[in-house]
């Protein structure tokens, strides 16, 4: 989850900095993520870049899955491991430094 803290596109709107944290809800958030690239759209001349025709990576829902799959699903045991590693060690952090308390989990 990241989030841009200075935007110059949003100060020349005139607009106030807003740094929300959606909540997530891991039943229906896709934490793995399938997507494909767009490509360009055939006879345009468009090579897919920026704002052209059939740019960016689309996601596949299809193809993507939830929390609770990924955990469920042999094949992601390495990945699954590595998101376990990072959490513990940011939850350990934010003990450390007084972020978090013990007693808040």
């Amino acid at each position: 989850m990241n989030k841009v803290i200075n935007s110059t596109s949003r100060e020349k709107k005139g607009k106030a900095m807003e740094l929300k944290w959606p909540t997530l809800n891991l039943e229906e958030y896709l934490v793995l993520q399938v997507r494909e690239g767009g490509g360009k759209k055939t006879g345009s001349g468009n090579t897919g870049r920026g704002k052209a025709p059939g740019s960016g990576f689309h996601l596949v829902p299809s193809e993507s899955l939830t929390f609770e799959e990924v955990l469920k699903n042999p094949a992601y045991a390495d990945i699954v491991e590595g998101m376990k590693k990072q959490l513990l060690l940011l939850i350990r952090s934010s003990i450390e430094t007084g972020l978090i308390k013990k007693s808040e989990l």
